[in-house]
């Protein structure tokens, strides 16, 4: 399972993250047995599930990179929920990373509760550039193990991958809307309960009609 790299200390960190973090969640994937075991703490043995992925037929078809004029981070940042009972927000970020001739946009908030617990809401369009989550999306294949798990799955009927690391109590889902937008949203210090509640906060079929 992929070492916890999500931190919050500011928003350059937030895009650092959201460019690599696929890319080093891909190399563990990539790096694991294809089935079996493999060694786990104190000499335990935990278990892989092998499974074909769903996410390259995702991006099978994926119109050519910077085809589409990426919206405005302003368009996204109304799209990133209010905070939940019992939470509070940040204000929300957005920003415009040029990319090869065109540009790509994100918009990001930020939400705590109590001490310790934080999440995380990111929307990016990716004008269908291979950046962030998109860099790995089609890389990754499923894993279950004693210290947690990656998995597929569906949100709103757009494919998902969400994640889970036992050592931070940390939830991840990754969702990918029509090929080019992304919702990521981060769970620390949390449970499941905390990850799906931030996920059902989140109107997907508006973000995916954007233009």
């Amino acid at each position: 399972m992929h070492e916890r790299t999500v931190s919050r200390l500011g928003w350059i960190t937030l895009v650092v993250i959201m460019i690599v973090g696929a890319s080093v969640i891909a190399g563990c994937m990539t790096n694991a047995p294809s089935g079996g075991s493999i060694p786990g703490p104190q000499g335990t043995q935990a278990t892989i599930t092998p499974t074909t992925p769903i996410a390259p037929t995702v991006t099978l078809n994926r119109p050519a990179p910077g085809s589409v004029k990426a919206v405005d981070f302003n368009l996204l940042i109304p799209v990133l929920p209010v905070a939940p009972a019992g939470w509070t927000a940040g204000d929300p970020e957005g920003m415009t990373i040029p990319e090869q001739d065109g540009a790509w946009t994100v918009a990001s908030r930020s939400y705590s509760r109590g001490e310790n617990k934080q999440a995380e809401v990111s929307v990016m369009d990716s004008a269908y550039y291979d950046v962030g989550a998109w860099e790995g999306w089609g890389s990754q294949s499923e894993m279950t193990t004693n210290e947690g798990y990656v998995k597929t799955g569906t949100v709103a009927g757009f494919p998902s991958w969400e994640s889970y690391d036992k050592s931070s109590k940390s939830y991840d889902t990754w969702v990918g809307l029509n090929n080019r937008f992304m919702v990521t949203v981060t769970i620390d210090n949390g449970e499941k309960s905390d990850l799906d509640l931030f996920v059902n906060l989140i109107n997907y079929q508006g973000i995916a009609t954007l233009k």
